[in-house]
């Protein structure tokens, strides 16, 4: 008689464990540690304070969904959506958050025409995400005196020309300034050209070529090219420069829709005489 064993094998679920969530709390604007910040998850009543390291382990971690509330004295709050971490991360994941001091932030500016540099009176100014809005002043000025901290987005507009977008980021207990000069896209010209060696005569790259008085520029291309456009119609002054040559400039006269070709060019510095 044949006897057959029928082994039976039980497979015990694999547990994944969820990875560590570690804290790590800087100051917003030095980027240095900061220790003795309580982080904990909104609704719950444990809490991990920062080392000096600015580092925790947080202890209580919040559902998908749920909020981290980091708070210390003379800061403001910050509350952060938290989402689970993807199962193919480390066994430890770093959650980087920055606070920022809690003292007053002015932002105040002036928003002119790029072209005649004449101020723009009823311009709309606000701040992106938020409800922080108003109008300039016959001046041509604005202010805000209680600017959000931590990097913003200045909104600038004003009928007959684009949108304008600034990145501005205000210090705490400090007034930032920020100037916005518009540019007519309906009185531009361009400018084209290329930047030369006056001594080889060879085309010279990664040189800088610039409006003076606007942010229009750009580097010159590895033939010596360059092409900057949508210039304010008028005259203006245009720089080049580069590591290894002296300054120069020229000056250019912009119309509409028009396109001046200007070549510049750069000489080295003269030698120096022995023993200066």
């Amino acid at each position: 008689m044949k006897f057959f064993a029928f082994v039976l094998c039980l497979v015990a679920p694999v547990v994944l464990a969820a990875p560590n969530v570690v804290a790590r709390v800087r100051d917003g604007e030095t980027k240095r540690a900061l220790a003795g910040a309580m982080v904990m998850s909104e609704g719950s009543d444990i809490m991990a304070v920062t080392d000096s390291s600015g580092q925790c382990l947080v202890v209580a971690v919040p559902k998908r969904g749920g909020t981290l509330l980091v708070s210390r004295t003379g800061y403001l709050d910050v509350r952060l959506a938290w989402s689970p971490p993807a199962k193919s991360v480390p066994d430890t994941f770093l959650f980087d958050m920055l606070l920022y001091p809690d003292r007053p932030r002015a932002v105040v500016g002036r928003v002119s025409d790029a072209g005649t540099k004449l101020a723009i009176a009823g311009a709309r100014v606000s701040v992106a995400g938020t409800e922080l809005a108003g109008s300039t002043r016959a001046d041509g000025g604005f202010i805000f005196s209680r600017f959000p901290a931590g990097p913003q987005t200045l909104e600038v507009s004003f009928t007959g020309y684009p949108l304008k977008l600034l990145n501005v980021q205000a210090k705490g207990g400090e007034t930032t300034e920020v100037n916005a000069p518009l540019v007519d896209t309906a009185n531009v010209g361009s400018v084209e050209g290329a930047v030369f060696d006056v001594r080889t005569g060879l085309p010279v790259s990664e040189a800088r070529v610039a409006v003076e008085g606007t942010e229009l520029g750009m580097l010159t291309d590895s033939t010596g090219r360059y092409v900057i456009e949508n210039v304010p119609a008028g005259m203006h002054r245009l720089l080049v420069s580069r590591a290894g040559y002296v300054n120069a400039y020229t000056v250019v006269r912009l119309v509409k829709d028009w396109t001046v070709s200007v070549n510049l060019y750069l000489r080295e510095p003269a030698p120096q005489s022995p023993g200066k």
